[in-house]
Formats: C-alpha cells, sequence, structure tokens
C-alpha cells in the first residue's frame, strides 16, 4: 500500500465528511456537536466508573463473579453492535472502488481506508471507554500481568469490526441482485431481532426448574424418661434454616460457576471474558490463546472481505459460474388482468390505478417485508405475556389491548407511509406528468397501504381477542375504531409526505442528506399521534363510564359510538383529502426536486 495514496484517501475522506457536515446546515452542526459532546462525556463517565470498579471491586470478588462482570459488559456491546447492523445492513464504502480502478491507486489502500472509517461508532466508544476504564483499575489493583489485556482487548475489538465489515461486505454483494435482496433483508432483520430477543424467550419459556432450598422441619419431641434428681440429656438441634440456605447457595454458584467457564471457553466471544478473569488469576495462556483467535478470526476476515471486494468491481461475480437458460414464464390468460389492471369498486380508474401499482410496489420492497414482521415479533414477545396473565385482565381492558397493539403496527408504519413519494424516487415524475388529480394521487395511495397497515392491525386484534376474549358486540366496535385511526393516520402521512419528503437513495431504506425540518416534522407527528388513538378510545371511555354510573354490565353503547365516529372521520377524511390535494399540487415541483435529487 503506497502511503502517499493513503495520505490522500484520509485527505479525501475527511473532505467528504466536512462538506456532508456543511451542506446539512448550522442547526444540523449544532446538534451533531451537542450529540458528540453527550458521547464523550458518557465515554468519560464510563472510564472513570470502570477505573474505581476495577481498583476497588473487582480485586475483591472471585474469578468467577469477575467472569460475569466481563461478561455483562461483552453481551451488552454485542447487544448494541447488532443493533447499529440492523440500521445499516447494507455496507456503505465512503469511496467505493469502482471510483478508482481507472487510477493508478493500490485498491488495498482504499479497502483500508473504508475499513478504518467502519470503526466510527459511538457503541464502539462507549465500549472501548467502560472496557479500558476496568483493565486500568484491574491493571493498578493486580499488576503489570494486565498489561496483556489491552492486547486481548485490541484482539477482540479488531475481530468483532473484521467479521461484522465483512459480513456486510458479503451482503453487499447479494443484496446486488434485486430480487435476491428483498429476501436477504427480511431474513437478517428477523434473525437479529430474534437473537436479541432470546433471553425474553428463555424468561417466558422458563425451561429450567427452579429448586428451592429444603425448609427445617424439625422432628417431634420424644418423651425422655429421667429419674428423679436426674438432668434430662440435651437433644441434638437441627441445623439452622441459614446455614441449609447457605449452603444451598454455594452449590448454585458452583454450579453456575463452571457452566460460564464451560460456556466462555467454547463461544468466542467469551474467550475476552475467559482471558481477562484468568489473567487476574496469574493465568496467561487463556490470554495468549483467545488473542491468537481473535487475531485468525480478524486476519481472515478482512482478507475474504478484501477478496470479495476486488472480485466484486472487477466483474468476477457477475461473469463468473456457468450461465442458466431463462426460465420459460407460462403466458397469463388474456381473460384474466394482472394486477396492475385491477378495479376498485367505488373508486376512480385513476386513483385505481395508483392504487395498485403503488401496492405492487410496496410488497416487491425490502421494507413492506420488515413491516409484516412487527406481529410476528408482538406475537413472541407479547403472546406469552397474555396468555399468562389471560384471567387477570378485566374485560373493558381487553379491547384497549387490540387497538393498542394495531395502533403500534401503525407506529412502525410511519418511516414508509410518512415518506410516501420518496420511495417514489424518479417515479415521482410519473405522476406530476399523469394527467390526474392529486387527489386521486393521495387517495391511491393511501387505498395501497391499507391491505399492510390496515390488515396486518385487523389481523393482531382478532388474534388478540381470540387470546382474549370480548363481548360479542366489542369485536365490531374495534374494527370500526381501527378503521376510524387508520383514516386519521391517513391524513398525518399524507401531511408528512407533502412537508417534509426525503431523498431515498436506489435500493437504499434510508433516507440521505436529511436535514433538520423533516426531523422536526416527524417528532411533531410522535406528539400528535397519542391525541389520535385517544379520539379513537372515546367511544370505549364513554361506555365504561356509563356502566359504572348505571350500574348495568351490558350496554353496546361503545359499538353505537364507534360507528358515528367513523361516519364522521370519513367526512372529514374525504374533504380534508380535497384540500391536501390542492395543497399537494402546489408543492409537487418543491417534492419532487427533493425526491429526485443526487445523493451521494
Amino acid at each position: 500500500m503506497n502511503t502517499r495514496h493513503f495520505a490522500t484517501f484520509v485527505w479525501l475522506r475527511s473532505r467528504i465528511r466536512v462538506n456532508q457536515l456543511r451542506r446539512g446546515g448550522i442547526a444540523n452542526q449544532i446538534i451533531l456537536a451537542l450529540l458528540v459532546g453527550m458521547a464523550v462525556m458518557a465515554a468519560v463517565g464510563l472510564l472513570v466508573g470502570g477505573f474505581f470498579a476495577g481498583l476497588i471491586a473487582m480485586p475483591k470478588a472471585d474469578a468467577a463473579a469477575r467472569l460475569l462482570v466481563w461478561d455483562g459488559v461483552v453481551v451488552a456491546f454485542l447487544f448494541m453492535w447488532m443493533i447499529g447492523l440492523l440500521t445499516d445492513i447494507q455496507r456503505s464504502d465512503p469511496l467505493t472502488l469502482d471510483r478508482f480502478l481507472h487510477l493508478p491507486v493500490s485498491p488495498s489502500g482504499v479497502f483500508v481506508i473504508n475499513y478504518l472509517s467502519s470503526l466510527s461508532s459511538m457503541t464502539l466508544l462507549l465500549f472501548v471507554a467502560a472496557a479500558g476504564g476496568l483493565l486500568v483499575g484491574q491493571l493498578f489493583a493486580v499488576g503489570p500481568v494486565m498489561l496483556l489485556g489491552f492486547v486481548l482487548l485490541a484482539a477482540f475489538v479488531f475481530a468483532v469490526t473484521a467479521l461484522t465489515y465483512q459480513f456486510q461486505g458479503w451482503l453487499a454483494v447479494l443484496m446486488s441482485n434485486p430480487r435476491r435482496r428483498r429476501t436477504i433483508v427480511v431474513f437478517v432483520t428477523f434473525g437479529v431481532i430474534l437473537v436479541a430477543q432470546t433471553p425474553n424467550l428463555i424468561n417466558i419459556l422458563r425451561p429450567w426448574k427452579t429448586t428451592t432450598p429444603p425448609s427445617v422441619v424439625l422432628p417431634p419431641p420424644e418423651p425422655i424418661s429421667t429419674k428423679p434428681g436426674e438432668t434430662p440429656p440435651t437433644r441434638p438441634l437441627a441445623p439452622p434454616y441459614a446455614e441449609i440456605k447457605k449452603e444451598h447457595d454455594r452449590k448454585t454458584w458452583e454450579q453456575v460457576s463452571d457452566t460460564a467457564w464451560l460456556l466462555n471457553a467454547v463461544i468466542p466471544p467469551g474467550w475476552l471474558p475467559n482471558g481477562l478473569a484468568s489473567l487476574s488469576e496469574g493465568g496467561v495462556l487463556s490470554t495468549l490463546l483467545g488473542t491468537l483467535g481473535f487475531v485468525a478470526v480478524g486476519g481472515g476476515c478482512l482478507y475474504r472481505a478484501y477478496r470479495t471486494t476486488v472480485k466484486y468491481h472487477t466483474g468476477q461475480f457477475a461473469t463468473g459460474g456457468s450461465a442458466k437458460a431463462p426460465k420459460q414464464v407460462a403466458p397469463l390468460p388474456i381473460d384474466k388482468p394482472t394486477m396492475v389492471e385491477w378495479q376498485l369498486p367505488r373508486v376512480s380508474e385513476h386513483a385505481a390505478a395508483v392504487a395498485v401499482s403503488s401496492l405492487r410496489g410496496l410488497l416487491r420492497a425490502p421494507e413492506t417485508k420488515m413491516l409484516m414482521l412487527v406481529p410476528v415479533i408482538l406475537a413472541v414477545v407479547l403472546g406469552g405475556l397474555l396468555i399468562a396473565f389471560a384471567k387477570d385482565i378485566p374485560q373493558p381492558v381487553r379491547p384497549l389491548i387490540a387497538i393498542g397493539l394495531s395502533a403500534m403496527v401503525l407506529l412502525t408504519g410511519v418511516q414508509v407511509a410518512g415518506n410516501q413519494f420518496g420511495y417514489d424516487r424518479a417515479g415521482f415524475r410519473a405522476f406530476v406528468l399523469a394527467p390526474l388529480s392529486q387527489r386521486d394521487l393521495l387517495l391511491g395511495k393511501n387505498l395501497a397501504l391499507a391491505p399492510i397497515l390496515l390488515g396486518i392491525g385487523v389481523v393482531l386484534a382478532m388474534l388478540v381477542g381470540i387470546v382474549l376474549p370480548m363481548r360479542p358486540d366489542h369485536y365490531p366496535m374495534v374494527i370500526a375504531q381501527l378503521v376510524s385511526l387508520y383514516l386519521l393516520y391517513c391524513l398525518m402521512m399524507n401531511f408528512l409526505s407533502i412537508v417534509a419528503p426525503m431523498p431515498l437513495a436506489a435500493g437504499a431504506m434510508q433516507p440521505t442528506n436529511v436535514k433538520l425540518a423533516p426531523v422536526l416534522w416527524q417528532f411533531g407527528f410522535m406528539m400528535v399521534y397519542p391525541f389520535g388513538v385517544g379520539l379513537v378510545l372515546l367511544p370505549l371511555g364513554i361506555e365504561v363510564l356509563t356502566q359504572e354510573i348505571t350500574q348495568i354490565p351490558w350496554l353496546p353503547i361503545g359499538v353505537v359510538l364507534s360507528f358515528g365516529l367513523l361516519t364522521a372521520v370519513t367526512v372529514v377524511y374525504r374533504r380534508s383529502l380535497t384540500a391536501q390535494g390542492e395543497w399537494l399540487t402546489r408543492r409537487e415541483k418543491d417534492i419532487l426536486l427533493v425526491v429526485t435529487s443526487k445523493v451521494e
């Protein structure tokens, strides 16, 4: 790797970062400076706290306790690291290799710069601060042998970052195929969420059998015959309960310690806690073996990542392998219309065309598939709790749970529904040039989201109704309230899409070059949305209040008021949609400029 080229890449990367910050505006720079300051303060706090913990508390604990402390630090770091990986699932190199293939530069230099750029992580900063503080404290308490712990910590960070970089690069190559990309994004996201929820699932299922220390049972006193004037013999006393419990706790701790040592020796992330806990006892072998293992893993991952990057940018992946014959697709019957030719009842032809075409695009988008994972996650996480406490939940609260979970589904769809034109990207030009009213455009967008957001909400509410049986009149009441909430939700999402559009790169899921104003509008929606949910739940509250006053347990007031509210919300939605369409007509040029802007 040429050192001059390396220095040039460093300078170029820094200039790109500075230009991005300047283009974001003064407000973005101030907010970024505040966040950086808070992160530095948190890192300093963890460093100081870790130092005193390593200096005072760690030397007094036994080796197993120190092992579990380091296990907690590593698990917390890996959990936050997986969340960061989920938010940036596909690697986006700041200096892509294809921009430098025509220059006499070293590809390894670009690769190293991109890898070093991936180390700028808030999670990594906090972890290094906490772990470094613990090591420095133990260095003063134990002695110079703890210097090897810093080498082991650096090797651990190297292995984790290299493995993550290789994984992101491998995903980037696989997701270059749009058809394969959707499946990969969904399964990787679901896998990360499932791994993060594993402790909660174990706590719900409770596969272990809890044991309690045996209680002390005193034997019934036996009659003792003594002669007159003799002292009765002393009965042997049973061991006190505290001693029995102490012995039970000691055996349990030994079992936990043996299991922890075994798992840390087998699982690679546990090599760091295993080496550091052994090092404080003078054991150097496990530390050296863990360091060699981490260096081997990190070096192998970077080598594979570099080979993959070079092959991808030189076209070897596109040309390698045997070409397969294209699959013959049977032609559709002439009398059977395709999905984009569907006609929706009581909807204009233009609105129906926008609805079915947008729905087709949403069904192919990875964002929609990720959104469909929400009910699965909620069912896994909350299903066990609802089943366990089903008998203790009163009847008036059960519709509230159904509507609340469905409202959560709508809230998770803000990323898609609140940026409807941003996901059209350059395709928004077709809507601008098409001879259709903007009211039909907004109506079609809302209808396209209905089978996904509203459909998932209704299914989730019915599943809650199966687990927590409700009164017969509460089922239609919940459906009416969900439809009312969805109409209000659509008005809010139309407003966000018009006033705060955000550009998206082709094939990306995250907004780019985000300004401060769209972020503030998103926060404003978060503050207004609970009022909409409260308005929808008003009929249920009136029903409960009426039952408390009249002492009549069964009054179908909620279902009547819910359908009345649905009628009123429908009228408001239709009239507001016309006003929003006129506003969209005035804003369409500005929206077109934002969503079709060039992304760096």
